[in-house]
């Protein structure tokens, strides 16, 4: 067992994520292969989820350059923990998923699918014959509102089950709409197809887990790339992962982490050992915050920045308004390995602004000039990803940062 504080395993985390780590002179591939997985998600208040994550880490990103990966068949389009994007080399696992989502289909396809064979036969012969397919090449015949999922006509539904099985892959996306094509003529020549085994699933989702995250608990073995293989192998019983996580570390290919102050045990892969001991913990004061997407894969889950760093975040765009603390669309605020608040940014991109709506730091972070400095870099850097040229200020708390914000935004200016 090693014993660490709770600073080392932050620090850890986020060198393994990419986000105290510099990794411009990485291909786009390689950090996604470092993080495994690159959520998707439509929200365009700033930019969207999949092209801030790569921002974080690659500062000279440019905004929807990741679906080229996708046309060029190097990264595809599945449902991981959400729907992410993945290198192709990742196939196997998902193609397990795939077969598994057709064994133990949810409640709502049970009922639906037998009920609307023909429409399913009827959209992959569409696709089969015409090619990349869009839900919109479909006209809605129904009069009066379908009862599918957010009002899906049944030709969305099909393509969606089809794309669920593994029948259908998204070849491309074209103004964030998705086309899909028949899999064997998306999937890339020479991908290995065949479904991992169960006999390498574990092994799998330990690999995969601990060189994404550095180390993890049982909770990010159950949510980083998706429940199933935990209800699969495990049944969803936290003792037989237990259990089996201590046989890693008793056949040398875990370490036991204790974080100090922690109950929660922690783990680390044997060959990671050395680099978290070797690790250089030393913070350049000059470095830019960064303002994370809620879908980052350092937080996404929820779980782990509550228990690591003790913030307690979540998403407000689902609360209703009244009941909003932060703001419709709060980033977290990242200062070295510590969030030290959270902001409610929009681009306004055709006035070229970047709105700070509100912006809030946590009780117990006491901001220097320094700090500042860091803060206002970190904005500007952000504006200039965004092409907003001027940064306007709403609201902060507490109140009087907003002044020191304001005279150094002017004086960078």
């Amino acid at each position: 067992m090693i014993e660490i504080s709770k600073e080392q395993a932050q620090q850890f985390i986020l060198h393994k994520q990419g986000l105290t780590t510099d990794f411009s002179s990485l291909s786009l591939l390689d950090i996604i292969k470092k993080i495994h997985n690159l959520q998707i998600d439509t929200n365009s208040v700033v930019a969207r989820a999949q092209d801030l994550t790569l921002f974080n880490r690659k500062s000279d990103y440019q905004e929807g350059k990741v679906w080229k990966l996708l046309e060029e068949k190097i990264l595809f389009e599945f449902w991981s923990h959400g729907i992410c994007l993945m290198p192709f080399e990742e196939y196997p696992f998902y193609a397990w998923k795939m077969e598994y989502k057709k064994e133990n289909p949810a409640n709502w396809w049970r009922k639906w699918a037998p009920e609307n064979k023909e429409v399913i036969k009827e959209v992959y012969n569409y696709v089969k014959k015409n090619g990349p397919t869009r839900s919109a090449d479909f006209k809605r015949h129904e009069t009066k509102k379908s009862e599918g999922w957010w009002d899906w006509k049944k030709e969305k539904l099909a393509l969606e089950l089809l794309y669920d099985q593994g029948k259908l892959l998204i070849t491309y996306r074209k103004n964030f709409q998705k086309y899909y094509d028949l899999s064997e003529r998306v999937l890339p020549s020479g991908i290995n197809t065949d479904p991992l085994a169960k006999e390498e699933l574990a092994d799998y989702l330990i690999q995969t887990i601990f060189s994404s995250l550095g180390l993890a608990s049982i909770e990010e073995l159950r949510h980083y790339i998706g429940m199933a293989v935990f209800r699969h192998l495990w049944k969803n019983n936290r003792k037989s992962v237990m259990n089996f996580l201590q046989n890693e570390v008793e056949e040398d290919k875990l370490v036991e982490i204790k974080i100090d102050n922690l109950e929660t045990k922690h783990f680390i892969l044997k060959e990671n050992e050395n680099e978290l001991s070797k690790l250089n913990y030393n913070f350049n004061q000059n470095t830019p915050m960064k303002f994370l997407t809620p879908f980052d894969n350092a937080i996404r889950d929820r779980d782990l920045p509550l228990r690591l760093w003790d913030f307690d975040y979540k998403i407000e765009c689902y609360t209703p308004t009244p009941q909003r603390v932060y703001g419709y669309f709060t980033l977290p605020i990242l200062d070295s390995h510590s969030f030290i608040g959270r902001t409610d940014l929009k681009a306004h991109r055709k006035e070229g602004i970047l709105e700070i709506k509100s912006l809030h730091f946590e009780k117990w972070y006491k901001p220097t000039e320094k700090s500042y400095e860091r803060l206002t870099s970190g904005l500007n850097k952000f504006a200039d990803f965004h092409n907003c040229n001027e940064i306007r200020i709403n609201e902060t708390i507490p109140t009087k940062i907003q002044k020191s914000i304001s005279t150094l935004l002017n004086s960078m200016s």
